[in-house]
């Protein structure tokens, strides 16, 4: 089969020589060439930005200190107008299943349930949870999750103790201490069995913005630059 070919490239006229000449690497000609904006001084740049479900990341950290550091190096030494697009992922299945755990766990803690029914309902919770252990291959991911399972397990005999003895107190505290070492299983185990019935959009906006929020805090702590144009995954359409 003949062997495909590009057409010929030629380097764009440059309407000012005085400024400094930046050179990037052309996939076309594999050879670094002189950067031409095709509008003048003006240079479009998209990158794409974080999906909000959960609290920004190391990844998170260096990937936008690297676009920052680009990005400076284009306005502030190339004298370049950079119009800066990010995208904001702020709808989608990690986002819609997590809003619906935290809901979920939210309202079971609110409906304040028996002892006996949460413990009932932890039993089951930890029969799932034990199956997730026994099924995960990765080393470091394994050994996290055992720590969480013995945590549980010892909360968990803590409040049937407590129940036993009928100390009122420790009741409480035991109760709580389990809902919250439990929490992440728990929520996964409410969604299972009745994440269909959450369908109210405010659930899923909740979460986003809550942690949107928190990521600009982040890259301000950072000093990413964050003047830009922004847009959201939830209003393309």
């Amino acid at each position: 089969m003949a062997k495909r070919t590009q057409a010929a490239w030629h380097l764009p006229d440059r309407k000012d020589d005085t400024v400094p000449v930046l050179r990037l690497y052309n996939s076309l000609t594999k050879e670094k060439e002189v950067f031409v904006p095709q509008f003048g001084n003006c240079v479009s740049w998209y990158s794409c930005g974080p999906t909000v479900y959960d609290a920004s990341h190391m990844g998170h950290a260096r990937s936008y200190i690297s676009f920052d550091i680009l990005r400076r190096v284009m306005s502030d030494y190339f004298k370049y107008n950079v119009s800066y697009v990010m995208n904001i992922t702020d709808i989608d299945d990690k986002i819609i299943k997590r809003a619906r755990q935290n809901y979920l766990y939210e309202k079971y803690v609110e409906e304040n349930h028996s002892h006996n029914g949460i413990l009932d309902d932890i039993r089951e919770v930890m029969t799932n949870f034990e199956n997730v252990v026994k099924t995960t291959n990765c080393a470091d991911k394994k050994c996290m999750l055992e720590k969480m399972l013995h945590r549980i397990k010892k909360a968990n005999e803590d409040l049937q103790k407590a129940v036993k003895e009928k100390d009122e107190r420790r009741i409480a505290e035991s109760q709580e201490a389990l809902l919250r070492e439990a929490r992440d299983p728990l929520a996964n185990w409410l969604d299972d069995i009745k994440g269909s019935t959450v369908t109210e959009h405010s659930i899923f906006n909740k979460l986003s913005q809550h942690w949107e929020a928190e990521y600009h805090i982040d890259m301000n702590a950072l000093n990413v630059r964050f003047k830009c144009i922004k847009t959201k995954r939830a209003h393309e359409s």
